[in-house]
């Protein structure tokens, strides 16, 4: 059996009188690389932050690694989870490798900040990522998608076996969103990690993700491999959009065109 790395029981949540996520059930297993689509305001971003810990619902029950996610200490919680938000501001002068060193914050000790495996960890991503040639750039000076490189290669010293991602290519293009979901893919069969993303790019998603999990108006409307969530009347009912989806004869995966006859 492969182990499950986060399970959600009836997940509710809502911002005073208003819902937005009703009822969620999610079993996603361990090495599963993962993509939740939708509308916006479907309830996607909030469902990943319950999940980081970031936010908390009265009403819920999330389990990662086996363990409720309430019993995990702040540190604890970030030595299995690495969340990277849509948008990162850096208001100082920080370098590539700082930046990537922010990820072993959780195991620092003593008066000291003792850190035994550090400079291995950081060396390792850094290299992992295509990093090490800039490591002394300032973080601020580096293109979107080598921002993102280094945002993720702080999750990877972080040792984090689940990493958690908002839009990770929403203002890449062409060249580095591909880039950023190959590293994706690869941390997910070489590094044995389990990541999850959010994303508006349904091509990308259904031709990387192993399962994509649909949300609309803060409920699941359908979870499974690509080919099995993206049909016709579901596409066009939840966008609201006339779409063609076909097959890409040039690796097998699904894509999906917006179109209008008018």
């Amino acid at each position: 059996m492969i182990p499950v790395s986060v399970k959600i029981n009836n997940l509710s949540f809502g911002y005073e009188e208003k819902n937005i996520l009703h009822n969620i059930d999610i079993s996603i297993a361990q090495n599963e690389f993962i993509g939740f689509i939708g509308p916006n305001g479907a309830g996607k971003s909030t469902l990943l932050k319950l999940i980081c810990g970031l936010l908390e619902s009265e009403i819920n029950t999330v389990i990662i690694n086996g363990k409720n996610i309430e019993s995990y200490t702040p540190k604890g919680l970030s030595k299995v989870i690495g969340y990277v938000p849509q948008q990162v501001n850096i208001n100082f002068p920080l370098t590539v490798e700082e930046i990537v060193a922010m990820g072993r914050y959780p195991y620092l000790q003593g008066f000291w900040n003792e850190d035994e495996r550090g400079v291995e960890m950081i060396e390792h991503a850094l290299q992992w990522m295509n990093l090490a040639a800039l490591r002394f750039r300032p973080f601020n000076e580096l293109s979107g998608g080598e921002q993102q490189r280094a945002m993720i290669a702080g999750v990877l010293a972080q040792e984090a076996s689940i990493f958690i991602l908002d839009e990770p290519t929403s203002a890449l293009d062409l060249r580095h969103q591909q880039e950023i979901y190959r590293i994706l893919n690869k941390l997910v069969k070489e590094e044995n990690k389990t990541v999850l993303i959010v994303t508006h790019d349904i091509n990308l998603a259904a031709q990387f993700c192993q399962r994509l999990i649909i949300l609309n108006q803060g409920r699941i409307i359908s979870s499974g491999p690509p080919k099995d969530v993206l049909k016709f009347p579901l596409i066009q009912e939840i966008y609201g959009v006339k779409v063609y989806i076909d097959i890409n004869p040039l690796n097998g995966s699904l894509y999906i065109l917006p179109y209008d006859l008018a």
